[in-house]
């Protein structure tokens, strides 16, 4: 008897954990697993968030789309600066 592809198993796993949860709060099987991944990015968010507070952020907070990336000090020698 050969034994079950680990893909296989994997999706069996995920289909039972969104089995369980659409029991338990009254849900559809579609309505369970868009909750399922609503819950696993909110937790993404928080463990983001913690590690940036911490000062050790491996990855820098994204800049709104549209929004200018910051200026640094202007150089003093530079050539635009210059009068006649």
């Amino acid at each position: 008897m050969s034994t079950p592809c680990p893909a296989r198993a994997a999706a069996l796993r995920r289909h039972r954990e969104i089995f369980e949860y659409a029991r338990e709060h009254g849900l559809t099987l579609r309505e369970a697993e868009a909750e399922l991944v609503r819950e696993s990015a909110r937790r993404a968010r928080e463990r983001l968030a913690v590690i940036q507070r911490c000062g050790r952020a491996a990855v820098a907070p994204g800049a709104p789309i549209g929004a200018e990336p910051p200026q640094g000090p202007a150089p003093e020698n530079a050539p635009w600066m210059m009068r006649d």
